[in-house]
């Protein structure tokens, strides 16, 4: 058996059939191995077709590298299957999962729906939006689903691995189905050291036991996200299957808007493959090789089929009306919808206007809310997981209001909250340039807080003096070196600079006062929704410096104007005290000829995501050009990134065109909302 290494896995998985036909993807589930498909593939050879069969991480010869997390929920199977693909160089394919992977399969068609073109599930319904607790029924016969979840239970499974998974075998399917023999070649498998670990890290973490392996929560989010999906699909029910049994499928129809059909197999329990080689064998075929538009009616044909193994199927396709509208719903089409649908994730909505979003090294994510349009009630709060907002780090930093803007010393609370931003190193930075309505600064306002993320208490207020905050400016965004004692803040304001802190003194001073590279450049037009943005009395935005990012090793700072069109960099070595603005003028760098951009992130990676709010995209920079890699019309201007753990990037929709600034007549509220991706889920447009 061939072996491929990847991050986390060395990969056992067969390549068979035709080398030049379409690759067929074929995923195992539990307790089984990859065996299960053996009776199928010579049916799939002989259409042509190309089959990579893996066996799942925990199973048989596939084997962890180093100290991987010893994980198991679908979402993260899901990435293994990428990987593996990757390693093939596949592109596209299609793919047939039973049981653990029916929902891999399902993971895969949300997480990569331009990559995955057709899909067969066996035996397990779909998690698309959520698994809900099940009805006491179906909670029995999910037994060892609770009983891995205990303690005891947990032991018995790492005891006794085939006596677990034989009692399976017995309940799932009618009696005499399976021989001894058969199982204990498929039971060698589970003597994988890691079997038990998968398993029970597999079964805990879809009841909320465990947490999904964090790498793979964007996906797991983005499925509970997905109501349906609109590619060519086969469901396979065993009309005895005695752990999901035809009444645990009946939502299934609902959560597909493509061609789709839903097949019955009577006297076939939960093994279909095994049990029905030879007719899952022939709708594979169908699906695989044939016109999607034609999936109903094979279904329907398989009602006359006097085979033993079937004699009925229930045919369903939701979203057309007549036959003659199935007919339009070819490949190609199912393919363009995938295409079509963008890799963003809708996080959270906001009914104030949102800016900034930081994640912390564990996971927990923050919001600010500037009162630029309005008197926003939440200046920073912590985005909680179930979606409300908590004040962060209390009410009291938080109850500064425009209307007691004489009665609350500045100094002490949130007064226009631009910008926060987790240092990686334990702490929270809060910058309120202290200026409402992004008009005058309040004396005493602007501000850099530190916060202790461990304690939830601020720890240090950093006043920004008026000789570097001086009237007109706007503290925009910040960025920290990577020893945490220096911080680089843009100030957008009437005259651009670069404002460096010195985070364990607290002083600070402007660099680049006034320099080309940090002003507003009157030679572009902010546009949005194909229009110059203007205010009512005709002026354009006029923002100077605002987007900043800075390299993984902290030595070059990136930079741009927002009325404008030009990145910029400088060593950062330049903007230490002391240095002659003379001499840190030579050493600006013009990087690369963009587009008018908010929001700079420089990724773990080491990529530069710039947002596009023309363009309702982000783009990133290749050399010495930028290339669009999301547009999503949601993005709103999309306004600041931020990381999370597992890779994921996180932005803000601020709308700023659709504020009372650019509209008259409009709420001094506005709807905002935080969106995610994953970057390996997009690609240059």
């Amino acid at each position: 058996m061939p072996i491929l290494t990847t991050e986390d896995l060395v990969f056992a998985y067969a390549d068979t059939g035709p080398r030049d036909g379409p690759p067929v993807l074929l995923i195992h589930g539990w307790p089984d191995d990859a065996s299960t498909w053996d009776a199928v593939l010579p049916a799939l050879h002989d259409a042509g077709l190309r089959t990579i069969v893996p066996t799942l991480r925990g199973f048989g010869e596939t084997r962890f590298v180093g100290d991987a997390p010893r994980t198991g929920n679908s979402a993260i199977l899901a990435m293994d299957m990428i990987a593996l693909m990757d390693g093939l160089g596949i592109e596209t394919f299609m793919v047939a999962g039973h049981d653990w992977g029916s929902n891999t399969a399902e993971a895969l068609a949300v997480g990569w729906p331009d990559r995955v073109e057709r899909m067969a599930m066996l035996a397990t319904p779909p998690r698309l939006g959520g698994m809900p607790t099940p009805p006491f029924e179906q909670a029995q016969r999910q037994w060892y689903h609770w009983f891995m979840a205990t303690a005891r239970g947990a032991q018995a499974v790492r005891d006794d691995h085939k006596g677990f998974a034989h009692i399976h075998w017995v309940n799932w399917s009618p009696p005499g189905w399976f021989d001894e023999a058969t199982f204990a070649r498929v039971a060698a498998s589970f003597e994988n050291p890691d079997w038990a670990a998968v398993t029970l890290h597999s079964y805990r973490a879809r009841w909320d036991e465990a947490k999904p392996d964090p790498r793979s929560q964007w996906l797991e989010d983005k499925v509970k996200a997905t109501a349906s999906l609109s590619l060519p699909t086969l469901y396979f029910q065993g009309e005895v299957d005695g752990v999901n049994p035809p009444s645990a499928s009946a939502a299934v129809p609902a959560k597909f808007t493509g061609p789709f059909a839903f097949v019955t197999l009577p006297g076939v329990g939960h093994f279909i493959q095994r049990e029905a080689p030879e007719t899952v064998s022939r709708h594979l075929v169908q699906l695989f090789t044939g016109n999607p538009a034609t999936l109903v009616a094979a279904a329907a044909a398989a009602a006359a089929d006097q085979s033993p193994a079937i004699s009925k199927a229930k045919p369903y396709l939701l979203g057309a009306a007549a036959i003659g509208v199935i007919a339009t719903a070819a490949i190609g089409i199912a393919q363009a919808q995938a295409r079509a649908a963008s890799p963003l994730t809708s996080i959270a909505e906001f009914d104030h206007q949102v800016t900034g979003v930081t994640v912390t090294a564990d996971g927990r994510r923050f919001v600010n809310f500037p009162r630029w349009t309005d008197d926003a009630p939440i200046s920073v709060a912590e985005l909680l997981e179930d979606g409300s907002l908590r004040p962060y780090p209390d009410d009291t930093w938080n109850s500064w209001r425009n209307a007691r803007a004489n009665e609350l010393p500045v100094g002490d609370y949130f007064v226009c909250v631009q910008s926060i931003v987790a240092d990686g190193r334990g702490n929270l930075w809060v910058l309120d340039p202290g200026a409402p309505g992004n008009e005058k600064i309040l004396e005493g306002a602007p501000k850099l807080v530190q916060i202790d993320l461990a304690t939830d208490r601020v720890v240090k207020v950093i006043p920004v003096p008026l000789d570097v905050a001086l009237q007109g400016t706007y503290l925009n965004d910040i960025r920290f070196s990577p020893d945490g004692r220096t911080g680089y803040i843009t100030d957008s304001g009437t005259r651009g600079a670069i404002i460096v802190v010195d985070l364990e003194s607290g002083r600070s001073f402007r660099a680049l006062d006034g320099h080309g590279s940090t002003q507003v450049d009157k030679a572009v037009t902010v546009e949005t929704d194909g229009t110059p943005l203007l205010r009512p009395d005709g002026r354009q935005p006029a923002f100077a410096a605002d987007g900043i990012a800075i390299s993984n090793d902290g030595g070059t700072l990136y930079f741009q104007a927002l009325t404008g069109r030009t990145l910029y960099a400088i060593d950062t070595a330049l903007l230490r005290d002391g240095v002659s603005e003379a001499d840190r003028a030579a050493g600006v760098k013009t990087v690369a000829q963009t587009h008018v951009a908010d929001g700079l992130w420089m990724s773990k990676a080491g990529v530069l995501y710039l947002t596009s709010p023309t363009d309702n995209a982000i783009t990133r920079l290749v050399g010495d050009r930028v290339e669009t890699v999301l547009t999503d019309k949601r993005l709103r201007w999309p306004d600041t990134f931020s990381e999370g753990p597992d890779g994921r990037i996180y932005l803000t929709a601020s709308h700023i065109q659709d504020t009372n600034w650019f509209k008259p007549g409009a709420p001094a509220s506005i709807r905002t909302a935080l969106f995610a991706f994953m970057p390996d889920t997009v690609r240059p447009s």
